[in-house]
């Protein structure tokens, strides 16, 4: 494996991330994550931050903690909709969440998408 950093998971509508890199790596990304304040996206700048949710060792774990996590956060958010409408609009908008895999092109080194 010649890379350093490789990103395998996005989830544009919760802005979930998982990156895959080499164990000897990590702490330097996880200790540089805090100082990354805008990303360029089409030719413009965009505020962000970006926060380590979990460390796994394998992707497969990193998923089922994805597992975890959204239903944590759901029954988290569940409470606070006042109105049957707003309940049904925050489940609907958790199932079908757009999600991306993103896998590299062994030919090329480029990302491809695949769902």
């Amino acid at each position: 494996m010649g890379y350093i950093a490789c990103l395998t998971y996005l989830n544009a509508y919760t802005g979930v991330v998982i990156l895959r890199l080499r164990k000897a790596h990590y702490q330097l990304l996880w200790s540089a994550l805090p100082f990354i304040t805008s990303i360029f996206s089409q030719g413009q700048r965009v505020q962000c931050f970006f926060n380590c949710i979990h460390v796994g060792g394998t992707i497969r774990t990193c998923q089922k903690f994805l597992v975890r996590y959204g239903r944590q956060q759901l029954c988290r958010m569940l409470p606070h909709c006042k109105t049957d409408g707003k309940r049904c609009s925050l489940l609907r908008s958790s199932t079908s969440s757009s999600t991306t895999f993103l896998r590299t092109d062994n030919k090329t080194g480029g990302l491809k998408n695949s769902r």
